[in-house]
């Protein structure tokens, strides 16, 4: 096998030359009675990640992916003789590749259908842009400030009061949060949260406190939320500027478009829906209220 293996390889830079012809689907190495395809190389070379293509010097390619070709289907059907294929484990990872398949099948479909009887025919005008515009220059395109927070959570109201007492006394904000804070996660980057937030980004009873502070390095009284209690230090403040027409005309149309197309979806379901039946597995509704009620029931009897 291995002297039939190497002329194989080494006739690979003839038989490459021509793989790329109009009928793709000719074999070119039969391993067994099993064939490598021209379809199949060239997925091959669709597929070969980016640092190979860097490494393997350009005219090498086509020989390195027969080659891995001819190494996987002789290792597959070393599988097979094996009876690896009806291992369970396998069999549930082909039938999540089937159903993956045939989702993104369908999808495809679906999207066609969309483009070629829905998109081609919205229409967007220039005035439609500018009226959005004006209609929300002063809400979602406003100027408006963001913030950067630290805290300290804690679970019960009387730690939370003691350290609040520490940092008004001048106790170090950030040795607090490493060593008190039950939040793990900004607890190790001294009470840091990531990320900004805006008024419209905070629950009410974060909102009013926070956005109260006044100064870099103040910080909130105790704030109850379901997590326990939270202790809020301003770290920055910025205001972000209104966003101009320009700025946001492409991102306007963009909405406007996708409105339309649901629209028109809607009004295509509307019309359509007397053309389908559609039914509901009622005992699988069953099984699933009973089971909701059996787990309720459970969690229940836990707590009690």
């Amino acid at each position: 096998m291995k002297i039939k293996y190497l002329s194989i390889i080494l006739l690979m830079p003839l038989v490459l030359t021509s793989c790329f012809n109009k009928n793709n689907s000719e074999w070119v190495v039969k391993i067994n009675k099993e064939n490598i395809t021209k379809d199949q190389i060239q997925i091959g070379f669709n597929n070969l990640p980016e640092n190979l293509k860097n490494q393997i010097p350009q005219e090498q390619q086509g020989q390195y992916i027969v080659n891995q070709l001819i190494q996987n289907e002789i290792i597959y059907q070393e599988a097979v003789k094996n009876s690896l294929n009806l291992n369970k484990e396998y069999q549930t990872y082909l039938k999540n590749l089937t159903n993956q398949f045939e989702y993104q099948k369908k999808q495809g479909l679906i999207d066609l259908f969309i483009q070629e009887k829905i998109n081609s025919n919205i229409k967007v005008s220039e005035q439609e842009v500018v009226d959005a515009f004006e209609k929300n220059k002063n809400t979602l395109f406003k100027a408006y400030e963001e913030r950067g927070l630290s805290h300290i959570l804690v679970k019960t109201q009387k730690e939370a009061n003691d350290i609040y007492k520490k940092l008004q006394k001048g106790s170090n904000f950030k040795s607090l949060a490493k060593t008190k804070s039950i939040d793990e996660m900004t607890a190790k980057n001294n009470g840091k949260i990531p990320g900004k937030f805006t008024e419209e980004t905070l629950i009410k009873e974060f909102k009013d406190p926070v956005f109260n502070l006044k100064y870099k390095g103040s910080f909130t009284k105790p704030v109850q939320s379901n997590a326990g209690f939270h202790i809020f230090k301003l770290d920055s403040k910025e205001t972000v500027k209104a966003k101009t027409f320009n700025e946001v005309k492409d991102f306007i149309k963009n909405q406007l478009i996708i409105s339309k197309r649901n629209q028109e979806i809607t009004t295509l379901l509307d019309s359509l829906k007397d053309s389908y039946k559609i039914e509901q597995n009622e005992n699988l509704l069953d099984n699933k209220e009973a089971q909701n009620q059996q787990n309720a029931t459970s969690k229940s009897e836990e707590n009690g």
